[in-house]
C-alpha cells in the first residue's frame, strides 16, 4: 500500500485556525499521537537512482530539515484552500503548497539528514524539473478533477466544468496552469523549479480553487500530477487530496473543524487505497527481494488505519 502524506508546507510560519484548532482539540482529548502527527510538515521530495531511472517520491520534512523516501513510495498528499464569504476563490496561505525539495549528494548520503541514507542519487544539475496534470479514473469517468463534499463514506464524483483547479508560480518568471471539471486528458503544466547545480530544488507552488470565478464549494478535490526531467524516466503520478474550507462559515455537513479533517484524512486513505497503486522502490528489491515486499505490504493492509496518518 502506497504512503500518503498531509502535507502542510503552508503552515511552516503560522498554522491555519482549522490546523491549530484540531491540534488542541486532540490533545485535550488525549490523542496526543495523533496530534503530534499531525504536526510534522512535509513537502513532496524528488530523487532517484540516478539517471536513466524513474524520479522517486518521498517527503521533506520542514520542521526536522530531514526527508524520507519510504520503500513503496509517497504518492498521496494533501493540503487546504481557504477562503472567506462567496466572492472569490479559495487559496492556499503563504508560502504556497504543495511545496516540492530535491537533496544534494551530500544531503542524501547524511544519515542525519536522509532515510534511507546513501541510497539514492542527485538530481542532474541546472535541469528543469517539470509536471503536467494527468488524468484520473474513477468508475465510469475520466476527468482531471473530482471531488467529493465530505458526505457519508468517500465517493470522489465529477463536478461542473465551471470549476477551475490552478497552481500557480509566483515572482519572476511566473506562470498559472488550470484544469478544469471537464478536462480529462494530460494537461500541459509548467517547470516548477530549475535544479541547483547541485540538484537541489526547494520552491512552492500556490493552489486555487473557484467556481466561476467565486467561491468553491466546500469540500475535498482530487487531481494528480506526474513530475518530469530530461535524462529521468517520469515519476509514478501523484495524487493531490485539497480541502477547500471557509473557516468563519463551514459547510453545514461538517459539524466542527475536526469532523472537516476526519473527512479529509478519510479522503486521502480512499485515494491511497484506491488509486495509488504501490510500486517498491529499488533499493527495497535489492536489500529484500520480492518475498519479503510481499510481507510487508500485508503487515501495512492489517495495520490500524491510524498508523498511515502523517501531516
Amino acid at each position: 500500500m502506497a504512503m500518503f502524506v498531509r502535507i502542510t508546507c503552508a503552515r511552516r510560519f503560522s498554522m491555519t485556525p482549522v490546523r491549530a484548532w484540531c491540534i488542541a482539540a486532540s490533545t485535550l482529548l488525549g490523542s496526543a499521537s495523533w496530534a503530534q502527527a499531525e504536526a510534522v510538515h512535509y513537502d513532496v521530495f524528488v530523487t532517484s537512482s540516478g539517471t536513466g531511472t524513474k524520479l522517486v517520491i518521498g517527503g521533506y520534512d520542514d520542521d526536522a530539515l530531514t526527508a524520507t523516501v519510504p520503500a513503496e513510495q509517497m504518492r498521496v498528499f494533501g493540503g487546504e484552500v481557504v477562503g472567506s464569504g462567496t466572492a472569490a476563490p479559495y487559496e492556499s496561505a503563504a508560502p504556497g503548497e504543495p511545496g516540492f525539495r530535491a537533496g544534494s549528494q551530500s544531503f542524501l548520503d547524511n544519515p542525519s539528514l536522509m532515510s534511507p541514507a546513501a541510497v539514492y542519487k542527485a538530481l542532474s544539475g541546472s535541469a528543469a524539473l517539470t509536471f503536467t496534470f494527468q488524468p484520473i479514473a474513477i468508475g465510469a469517468a475520466t476527468r482531471n478533477l473530482f471531488y467529493w463534499d465530505g458526505v457519508g463514506a468517500v465517493q470522489f464524483a465529477p463536478i461542473g466544468g465551471n470549476v477551475v483547479l490552478g497552481l500557480e508560480k509566483q515572482g519572476a518568471g511566473g506562470w498559472t496552469a488550470l484544469i478544469t471539471g471537464t478536462s480529462s486528458g494530460v494537461v500541459s503544466g509548467n517547470t516548477i523549479q530549475n535544479s541547483t547545480a547541485t540538484g537541489g530544488v526547494h520552491t512552492h507552488l500556490f493552489t486555487s480553487i473557484g467556481t466561476d470565478g467565486a467561491a468553491p464549494a466546500q469540500g475535498f478535490y482530487l487531481f494528480s500530477i506526474q513530475l518530469a526531467m530530461a535524462g529521468y524516466n517520469p515519476s509514478d503520478p501523484l495524487y493531490f487530496v485539497f480541502g477547500a474550507l471557509d473557516p468563519d462559515n463551514l459547510a453545514p455537513q461538517f459539524a466542527d473543524f475536526a469532523a472537516f479533517e476526519a473527512a479529509h484524512g478519510a479522503a486521502e486513505l480512499w485515494v491511497e487505497e484506491t488509486m495509488a497503486v504501490p510500486e517498491p522502490t529499488a533499493w527495497l528489491l535489492t536489500v529484500c527481494g520480492a518475498a519479503t515486499i510481499a510481507g510487508a505490504r500485508r503487515r501495512r493492509q492489517d495495520a490500524p488505519a491510524h498508523a498511515n496518518w502523517r501531516e
